[in-house]
């Protein structure tokens, strides 16, 4: 018996360090292979990471592309905007241009038959003045005068031309005697029938001129017909620009260009 107890001691004593070094074993395996697994997944989550981070990468790139696409748009969208403002622009000033042109062509061509009508009237008085003088009679009887009988009766006749300011048609006050005389001439001399002509310098535009001339004209055409001269008497025209007296670029030149000139018919010597 107690060599069997002996025996079982002895068995125990081998068997105990054996099954302590493999549970240790057991134990050291089970840490290995999480360790592992760990490492597997992290390594997992680093790639996962790693994609995520690409296709971020990727999304903001998509983004940058499209905004740069949408940009590119927009900026060719307002160089159609502008070149069809442009081309709407030039279509207007074309219109315009045009239409100025047209009007400056009735303009000259109304100007033009004022000019015909007024020298055919002169010429219908020349034909009548050279009738009357074959026939022997007075040439005031026509409505012809000469520079002498003018300025027989009354040396402010002589003077003929009267100043504006710039786009002005307003008459100043300095002129009031010389219409005055004229006036009185005219109602003295009902055959004899006078043209106002209004002129401008040249800074305004064609159209601009004759409208300008015009009202130069109409105004002294009413000073006198306000002085009693019956309007029959008196007709306005307009040449604008067209009948310079001075030429040149400066005030002075302008200045004397700015006026009306009362035209009578001329008996010439």
């Amino acid at each position: 018996m107690k060599r069997y107890l002996t025996l079982a001691l002895v068995i125990l004593a081998v068997l105990l360090p054996a099954c302590a070094n493999f549970g240790s074993s057991a134990e050291a395996g089970k840490r290995s292979e999480a360790a592992r697994q760990e490492a597997i997944r992290q390594e997992e989550v680093r790639k996962q990471e790693e994609v995520r981070k690409q296709e971020e990468v990727r999304k903001q790139e998509e983004v940058r592309k499209q905004e740069q696409v949408r940009k590119q748009e927009e900026v060719r969208k307002q160089e159609a905007r502008k070149q069809e403002e442009a081309r709407k622009q030039e279509e207007v000033r074309k219109k315009e241009e045009t239409r100025k042109q047209e009007e400056a062509r009735t303009q000259e061509a109304v100007r033009k038959r004022e000019e015909a009508r007024k020298q055919d009237v002169l010429a219908q008085i020349e034909t009548l003045r050279r009738q009357r003088l074959e026939d022997h009679d007075d040439p005031s009887l026509v409505g012809m005068v000469t520079e002498e009988e003018l300025k027989k009766a009354d040396p402010l006749l002589v003077d003929r031309r009267i100043h504006y300011e710039f786009d002005k048609y307003d008459i100043k006050a300095q002129y009031a005697p010389m219409i005055a005389a004229h006036a009185r001439f005219l109602l003295g001399h009902p055959t004899v029938k006078v043209f106002v002509d209004g002129n401008c310098d040249d800074r305004g535009s064609p159209e601009y001129n004759v409208a300008l001339g015009q009202r130069r004209s109409e105004s002294l055409l009413q000073a006198l017909v306000v002085l009693g001269v019956p309007a029959r008497q008196v007709e306005a025209v307009s040449y604008g620009a067209e009948k310079p007296v001075a030429y040149g670029s400066n005030e002075e030149t302008w200045a004397q260009n700015r006026r009306s000139d009362i035209a009578y018919p001329m008996l010439k010597p």
